[in-house]
């Protein structure tokens, strides 16, 4: 906790110092106060005509952005570069961003037109800019453009592959589901692996309570998992509100400093937790064999079976996303959101195959929270290699601890050497508007197995010190001040998340102040996860933990299903909106439970198809070679022989 105070301190003033530099540089480009009425004289960033109507008539609909210029010495336009430059809040006011019906809003076609429909949607808007603001706009982006209702487009064979596919799953959980009510008890025991897709056995297997033990209480982490996935919906809900067209920026970027909104954006940190429970239960459950196994072949028995457990569904849903998902709507944005990922989708596929998807070709995001499960696959496998090299050994601890803080030593340096931005700066509104497109940030620190080590790191040291003081017959239940420490663990890692990035200062970030936050602010909310789950899974009592486990003990396992699954469900319910959405409280609440709500009830049908069976198959097949492997026991073979004589 001191150690923590003193990064914090040492944060702030940094900070501080920086932003009474630039202050003092008094920088008269950049405007952070607007009136209301100094707001609204700006052209509006976001519009978008009537959809359905305007293709049904025949009419031409095109959605694309802007780049507005200005003679020098205009004011409003002078005024919309200031107020962009504060880039970390505001958006680019600069560009503008239209879906228009030239046939309502450009009666007749320019001249040189020739049948090219961008030279229409350019002298369109061109138009009306200089006639409302003297501003001249050149179209820098075409999103699309598109002539009376398409024509109906046969099946690729991708598609009819996935149709085929689908089907196949749906006939095998009948077939075996009608096998396990019919079949006596002996008969299942014999078609054991003709069971793998009931849906019962997989129904039982979702709902199954978590092991319980009289040294540590798991059923923490479980609930700890669904909540932060939770927590990663809401972020996922605003951040893709913020890719799509909004109907008023003006409270939005008026709210963006708000504790809670900073809470909220930062949010993502919890992605940390999933790091730190993936190599703390790798690393628990290896520690706990007596025997020691070889190195090799446990090596890759274990990274096989966590394949297993991932890729069957992963594949399925980037499958889905690069063949039907673009087929099942339509709307004016529906193209740039829907269909434009599809096709980075079907570009790379194979990347998700092999879990490079977050190292090779960065800038093309294809389901971007899938950054994740390749990044926790690398880590994964650097945890388990680390584990089977350290267990037994007394210098883990030390070893672990020299890991954790050289890497976030080398996560300082490349943020000054690069110029790299922390977590808030990251979720920017013309960040986000590109997908993080180009964002260095994103792709060396946010989706990186290097920018994420810390917490595979932290949770590898959390499993070493947990069988530490189980070995040492130590009680930290017994210890008073480490029991107030870990209680007082959670809130301040949630205080961290969410006040962090205030310590930046309200202006632009400077250099140091940048490369300080963005390497500091993962580690340090580790560290506060680490003493919680710590004291949480030895028995320390707190209302938290209370909660976390009754959660834990009532959920089923679907957070694995919700964050493949509520992406494409989400952004697809963005991409029919005929209108610039709202976003505000209001309606980030009653979005995120709805999203959430629909994302676990979609997991459901992904785990008892997908999930499940094909972890069962894996299991009866692993059970079949088992059997059939010749023993080189005498004896038993002495027996075999006069068995079948």
């Amino acid at each position: 906790m001191l150690l923590t105070a003193s990064v914090a301190f040492y944060l702030g003033m940094v900070c501080t110092r920086a932003e009474e530099a630039v202050n003092s540089s008094n920088i008269p480009d950049v405007i952070y106060e607007l009136t209301d009425e100094e707001y609204y004289a700006m052209p509006k960033l976001f519009s978008l005509d009537d959809y359905a109507p305007c293709l049904a008539k025949g009419g031409v609909y095109c959605v694309g952005s802007f780049e507005l210029s200005a003679p020098r010495g205009h004011r409003l336009f002078q005024t919309m570069r200031g107020w962009s430059g504060n880039w970390i809040d505001n958006y680019n006011h600069t560009r503008l961003h239209r879906g228009l019906c030239l046939s309502e809003h450009c009666s007749s076609e320019p001249s040189g037109y020739d049948g090219h429909m961008e030279k229409w949607f350019e002298s369109c808007v061109n138009s009306s800019t200089q006639l409302d603001y003297n501003i001249s706009a050149r179209l820098y982006q075409l999103d699309y453009c598109k002539r009376g209702a398409g024509d109906f487009t046969p099946l690729s064979s991708n598609q009819r592959a996935f149709a085929a596919v689908f089907a196949t799953l749906i006939a095998l959980a009948a077939i075996s589901t009608c096998l396990d009510l019919t079949l006596n008890d002996q008969a299942k025991k014999e078609l054991s692996w003709a069971l793998c897709w009931s849906l019962p056995r997989s129904w039982r297997a979702l709902t199954a309570p978590a092991p319980k033990s009289n040294s540590e209480d798991l059923r923490t982490l479980d609930g700890l998992r669904a909540f932060c996935m939770m927590s990663v919906i809401l972020e996922h809900v605003c951040w893709l509100a913020t890719l799509s067209y909004i109907s008023d920026t003006r409270g939005m970027e008026q709210i963006r400093r708000q504790p809670d909104v900073v809470l909220m954006t930062n949010s993502t940190l919890v992605v940390q937790i999933f790091f730190v429970m993936a190599s703390f239960l790798l690393a628990h459950k290896l520690l706990m064999q007596k025997k020691q196994t070889p190195i090799c072949s446990t090596f890759f028995e274990t990274m096989i079976n966590r394949i297993i457990r991932i890729s069957p569904s992963h594949f399925l849903v980037i499958w889905f996303a690069s063949s039907w998902w673009e087929r099942l709507g339509d709307g004016p944005l529906w193209k740039p959101l829907i269909e434009g990922e599809a096709a980075v989708c079907r570009g790379k596929w194979w990347t998700h195959l092999l879990y490079l998807n977050n190292v090779i070709y960065p800038n093309d995001k294809c389901l971007i929270p899938t950054w994740y499960l390749a990044a926790d696959m690398q880590l994964y496998a650097l945890a388990l290699i680390l584990t089977l090299v350290l267990r037994g050994r007394r210098a883990a601890i030390p070893v672990l601890a020299a890991l954790f803080t050289a890497v976030t030593a080398l996560n300082f340096i490349l943020a000054y050497v690069w110029h790299l931005v922390p977590n808030f700066v990251v979720h920017r509104p013309e960040s986000v508007r590109v997908a993080y497109g180009g964002e260095a940030s994103f792709n060396v620190l946010y989706q990186s197995p290097l920018g994420n080590a810390a917490a595979t790191f932290g949770g590898l040291l959390l499993a070493h010190i947990h069988h530490k003081l189980k070995e040492d017959g130590i009680h930290v239940t017994e210890m008073k001040t480490f029991r107030w420490l870990s209680i007082c663990a959670a809130p301040a890692a949630a205080w961290w998340a969410g006040l962090s990035p205030l310590l930046a200062g309200g202006g632009l970030p400077q250099r140091l102040c940048s490369a300080a936050l963005a390497a500091f602010e993962r580690p340090v909310f580790v560290f506060f996860v680490i003493v919680a789950l710590l004291g949480a899974i030895n028995g320390i009592k707190s209302p938290w933990r209370t909660w976390l486990s009754h959660m834990g003990s009532t959920v089923p396992r679907l957070s694995f299903g919700a964050l493949l699954l509520h992406l494409p469900l989400n952004k697809a319910l963005l991409a029919t909106r005929i209108a610039p959405i709202q976003l505000d409280r209001p309606h980030a609440i009653y979005q995120w439970f709805g999203v959430g709500v629909i994302a676990y009830a979609a997991a459901v049908p992904l785990a008892l198809l997908i999930e499940f069976p094909t972890q069962a198959l894996y299991r009866e097949l692993r059970r079949a070679r088992s059997a059939q492997k010749p023993t080189t026991d005498p004896t038993q073979e002495k027996l075999d022989k006069t068995a079948h004589t």
